[in-house]
């Protein structure tokens, strides 16, 4: 009758035996496994892993299992388990959670999540009125270093999506005013359009895409690496030290970049226009006669607004980012899709008020 022995000689080498299980499965009903444990120094978790599963695979294959052990190692193990109604095949599976199970759940992140959201907003409008009363605490390197990253270095992808915006803009109404031989009011529309709604919503959703992920992704490394933990040691508020520099940058990014993209759209929808056989100067006198002081700057607040949602939206991500493999990568994403969210209904919002007062 075939019969294989399972030598342990070191504690260390617990991990070469499982490969031992391989030899184990081709032995048949009623062959014999001897496990000789009588080299071995002292019994870890990791050998009464491998012990508890050796026991159950000679149990399932008819196996007869005998252990050389002069010592007596194996037998506080049999006490401390009951090898008979252990059963490995339920390790790993999940109970599936009832409908009222899932709810509460939900409920309670919700709440967790709103709770989180109320503090960090009050800990930043404390922080921000600390500011204001003790200008020298602010940290202007860092907000200058947070503006140059995001405006400046922004500019190129705000020219081209500016431009094509204007492009674009000026196409499609000139195909549909070039029939009642109008077209030259297409610079009224893109002025309008680009001052008022369409310049300050693109310009904060590329800012969203490029700076509230950087912003999130640099925070939420920070995270990670315990940075924030060791600020809080040493007494310095990680809200006044890294998320207001950004904040007020993305603020203050938001209008530098949305007059480039507005200028770079009424440059586009120019070229069109003089494919058209508008002279530039009618466009320009149309544009001039469209765009009002308060048009112009109902576009700026707004573009305010947004950079300051983009700014807080983003370094809250970040300072919630989970210590994860993925934690950074969920944080940048949340910023960018909670960014845009934002932007989308404070515009919705803001289109509201000013159709009801009129303006």
């Amino acid at each position: 009758m075939k019969s294989i022995v399972v030598k342990a000689a070191a504690a260390e080498d617990v991990a070469t035996l499982w490969r031992e299980l391989a030899r184990v499965r081709r032995l048949k009903k009623g062959e014999t496994v001897v496990l000789d444990v009588s080299s071995l120094p002292a019994v870890t978790a990791a050998f009464e892993a491998f012990f508890l599963r050796l026991d159950r695979q000679a149990a399932e294959r008819g196996l007869r299992l005998e252990a050389v052990d002069p010592r007596g190692l194996l037998e506080p193990i049999r006490t401390r388990y009951d090898f008979a109604a252990y059963d490995d095949t339920t390790v790993g599976k999940v109970r599936p959670r009832g409908f009222l199970e899932t709810v509460g759940q939900a409920v309670c992140e919700m709440q967790a999540n709103f709770k989180n959201n109320c503090a960090f907003l009050g800990e930043t409008a404390v922080d921000a009125l600390g500011m204001l009363f003790h200008p020298r605490r602010f940290r202007f390197r860092d907000c200058a270093l947070a503006f140059e990253r995001a405006g400046f270095d922004g500019v190129p992808i705000t020219i081209l999506i500016g431009g094509l915006l204007g492009l674009i803009l000026a196409f499609e109404s000139a195909a549909s005013l070039r029939t009642f031989g109008v077209e030259v009011y297409v610079a009224d529309l893109i002025a309008i359009g680009l001052f008022r709604e369409l310049g300050p919503l693109v310009t904060a959703i590329i800012l969203a895409g490029r700076s509230g992920s950087a912003f999130a992704a640099e925070i939420g490394t920070m995270k990670v690496d315990e940075e924030l933990d060791a600020l809080t040691t040493f007494g310095l508020p990680p809200v006044r030290f890294l998320v207001l520099p950004r904040v007020v940058a993305a603020a203050c990014a938001m209008p530098f970049l949305t007059i480039v993209s507005e200028l770079a759209g009424l440059i586009g929808g120019s070229i069109v226009l003089q494919l058209m056989n508008v002279p530039t100067v009618v466009y320009w006198n149309h544009v001039a006669k469209a765009s009002s002081v308060f048009t112009i700057s109902l576009g700026l607040g707004k573009s305010v607004l947004f950079g300051f949602l983009v700014g807080l939206i983003g370094c809250f991500c970040g300072m919630r980012t989970r210590s994860t493999a993925d934690g950074v990568g969920v944080a940048a994403t949340s910023a960018v899709v909670g960014g845009i969210i934002a932007i989308a209904v404070s515009d919705g919002l803001l289109a509201v008020i000013c159709y009801v007062i009129g303006i």
